[in-house]
């Protein structure tokens, strides 16, 4: 018997469906995730102290009583604290240890059921020196 979308032949069935292993998560399940992450980054004695500042730095311009955009307005004076937030706690990730990036994030998404991230590395290299048939 066979699984098939006659409009899209595409499987309805396959193995991700099946075992519930996703690849990626959605947006509020990786705020989560990402959450998490800066929690096991703050812990790790691996990550520097100096770069354990900035996540404190962000809640810390959250208590402040001076604001960039003020309260009045119901949700405009709440994004910049979020938009902080969320600034401080992406930038803390970006900076960490990459190797232990990884750790914690494949372990945080082994928890929740979705596979581990590729180990290919996501960088773009430029060749400096074309061929020598190109020229």
């Amino acid at each position: 018997m066979d699984f098939m979308d006659e409009k899209e032949k595409k499987p309805l069935m396959n193995l991700e469906t099946i075992t519930g292993n996703r690849k990626d998560p959605g947006f509020f399940r990786e705020l989560w995730q990402q959450a998490r992450l800066v929690y096991f980054l703050l812990r790790d004695p691996e990550v520097p102290f100096y770069l354990k500042l900035l996540p404190f730095t962000a809640v810390l311009y959250l208590l402040w009583p001076l604001d960039i955009l003020p309260d009045v307005a119901p949700f405009l004076g709440q994004l910049d604290d979020l938009t902080a937030l969320l600034v401080g706690a992406k930038v803390f990730i970006e900076l960490a240890p990459a190797h232990v990036v990884v750790r914690y994030l494949d372990q945080i998404r082994e928890e929740d059921g979705f596979s581990p991230l590729d180990p290919v590395n996501e960088k773009i290299i430029i060749d400096p020196q074309p061929d020598a048939d190109e020229q």
